[in-house]
């Protein structure tokens, strides 16, 4: 794996650099904000890094700083957010002030990120409030609320209703997050399933 790299920066994009270390140039993928922290071309430069290896590719996502390459995987070990997705989230705000929208909840803050829509807030507020030490979501309040009006399906079904879901949305994401959880899962944990998708 490669973890580390430092050379001389042959091209520099908003998007990706090309760097020379020791005459092997490395393509690497990275946030708007590496892209400003990141000395000209011709300059030496270091950059952590993380390595995707699939099949068919590899590739490598450079960072400028410990935190923001802890994000980054802390936001691809979510269902449904990728590298690519990762780094754009990453580029439209710094890693403090994300971690700071999680942690205080915030979907609406969330979602003027670039790429991010009110599903996707919700699964990042889902899988990294507790990472983040993050206040409990809405949907915890609005799961309690609907409490003892009816089964935990009727409950989770109406919880999505409330976020937002259009009431067919709902029932198929709670028909799918059933196949996914035990059969007598509370309702907090079908909206969990819900939320994260396939």
């Amino acid at each position: 794996m490669i973890v580390h790299l430092t050379g001389h920066l042959l091209e520099k994009h908003p998007d990706h650099v090309v760097i020379d270390v020791q005459g092997v140039g490395y393509h690497v993928w990275t946030t708007l904000n590496t892209y400003e922290a990141l000395p000209g071309p011709g300059q030496e430069a270091s950059l952590l890094t993380y390595h995707q290896v699939r099949e068919d590719s590899q590739e490598l996502f450079g960072f400028a700083s410990a935190e923001e390459r802890e994000v980054f995987r802390h936001l691809i070990a979510i269902s449904g957010i990728g590298a690519k997705t990762a780094i754009t989230i990453l580029s439209g705000t710094l890693p403090d002030e994300f971690r700071r929208r999680v942690q205080e909840g915030d979907e609406a803050a969330l979602t003027t990120i670039h790429g991010v829509g009110p599903k996707m807030a919700r699964r990042i507020l889902t899988e990294l409030r507790d990472k983040f030490g993050a206040e409990a979501p809405a949907w915890e309040g609005i799961s309690a609320s609907v409490a003892g009006e009816g089964d935990a399906v009727t409950q989770a079904v109406q919880s999505l209703v409330a976020l937002g879901y259009r009431p067919q949305e709902a029932r198929r994401a709670i028909q799918s997050a059933i196949k996914r959880v035990e059969a007598q899962a509370p309702v907090e944990d079908l909206i969990r399933a819900a939320l994260r998708g396939k």
